[in-house]
């Protein structure tokens, strides 16, 4: 979606930071891990801020 919005960087930097929660095992139930939502999606809002882009 972000990079149909013209944002390739923001795209990027999002795959990235999901990518790395993701390896974290950093997961919701449905894909085997035990977090809520909102800790996965706090987990990649602190993964985005760390980076620095």
């Amino acid at each position: 979606m972000l990079d149909h919005l013209g944002e390739p960087r923001a795209a990027a930097a999002l795959m990235t930071a999901v990518e790395q929660v993701c390896a974290a095992g950093i997961l919701t139930p449905d894909v085997g891990g035990k977090c809520r939502t909102v800790e996965v999606t706090e987990a990649v809002i602190q993964a985005i801020n760390g980076a620095n882009w």
